[in-house]
């Protein structure tokens, strides 16, 4: 099976095993959990002047750690814990892999400010292992640097969704940047409303006016008229007209906590969801959509 990363195993100053990992799922809880399919291979320690008999037979007594996020010292995702598996694991004087699970328990809101921050891109973790060896009746620490695996897109969305956090469809937002970072005000608006999403519905409401506003802006300053327009002139008339009704409705739901209607309108977290995907999805049709010869600006002599 192919890994997702790995790193050095010592004792004392020796390299005597590797350790890895190799899938990421969800595991069994009450909240999400990542379970890391995990393998080591741990080898009997030669003769050597410092060890003129050689070290054999030492065992792993404790393994645990802490999961982090994007790079060596970034911010901790949770503890880790093996919660079986090492029990049987022994160094040999030959190749043997041991298989094993990592656990990591990872809060909701964990989960939401990672999405917000991973941005469509594979996530990247680091593993910060530390434990012990048993040896002779002794125990002697691991040494072990920290190490980073990559988790393919599909493997970490298969996950979101068997943790019951989300079903997630995968919208590649870099494609909207392709356009010389032309939107790029808007696409800030909505990197702001998702990570506001689970602390803040309102105000990740509040923000989708902005983002269309911005769209808009943007729009009319390359002279392609309106969003409506632009997004007409790109389809026909009829689809143009219901493009420009869901435009009008995003605005005005956006709109109800900064205008006075008698209080704030409470916005559900599942209803701020939808509504930044409305506007993820209409930012994504807009960098995509490619506005037919001679619509929008005059055509120049071309001097």
């Amino acid at each position: 099976m192919s890994r997702l990363g790995q790193g050095d195993l010592h004792f004392r100053n020796h390299r005597v095993g590797t350790v890895w990992v190799s899938r990421l799922a969800v595991d069994v809880a009450l909240q999400p959990r990542i379970g890391l399919s995990a393998g080591c291979q741990v080898q009997d320690l030669s003769a050597t002047e410092e060890f003129p008999e050689g070290v054999a037979g030492f065992t792993i007594a404790g393994l645990g750690g802490q999961l982090r996020w994007r790079s060596i010292d970034g911010p901790v995702v949770g503890d880790l814990s093996i919660p079986k598996g090492l029990q049987y694991l022994r160094s040999t004087n030959h190749p043997h892999e041991h298989t094993f699970t990592i656990c990591c328990d990872v809060p909701h809101h964990v989960l939401s400010r990672l999405e917000a921050e991973r941005g469509g891109t594979p996530p990247v973790f680091w593993m910060d292992l530390a434990g012990s060896w048993a040896f002779n009746g002794s125990i002697q620490p691991i040494y072990q640097d920290p190490w980073r695996f990559e988790v393919p897109t599909d493997m970490w969305l298969a996950f979101l969704s068997a943790s019951g956090y989300e079903d997630f469809d995968v919208v590649e937002l870099r494609r909207v940047l392709k356009h010389g970072g032309s939107l790029q005000r808007a696409v800030d608006y909505l990197n702001a409303a998702r990570r506001l999403v689970a602390s803040d519905p309102p105000k990740a409401v509040g923000i989708c006016r902005m983002l269309v506003e911005a769209l808009d802006k943007r729009l009319r300053d390359q002279e392609h008229g309106t969003l409506t327009a632009y997004l007409t002139a790109c389809t026909d008339e009829l689809r143009g007209e219901q493009y420009g009704r869901i435009v009008a409705a995003v605005k005005q739901l956006a709109s109800m906590n900064h205008h006075d209607f008698g209080r704030d309108s409470v916005f559900t977290r599942p209803e701020a969801l939808a509504l930044v995907r409305h506007c993820e999805a209409l930012l994504l049709m807009v960098g995509e959509l490619t506005q037919p010869p001679g619509t929008g600006s005059e055509d120049g002599d071309g001097g």
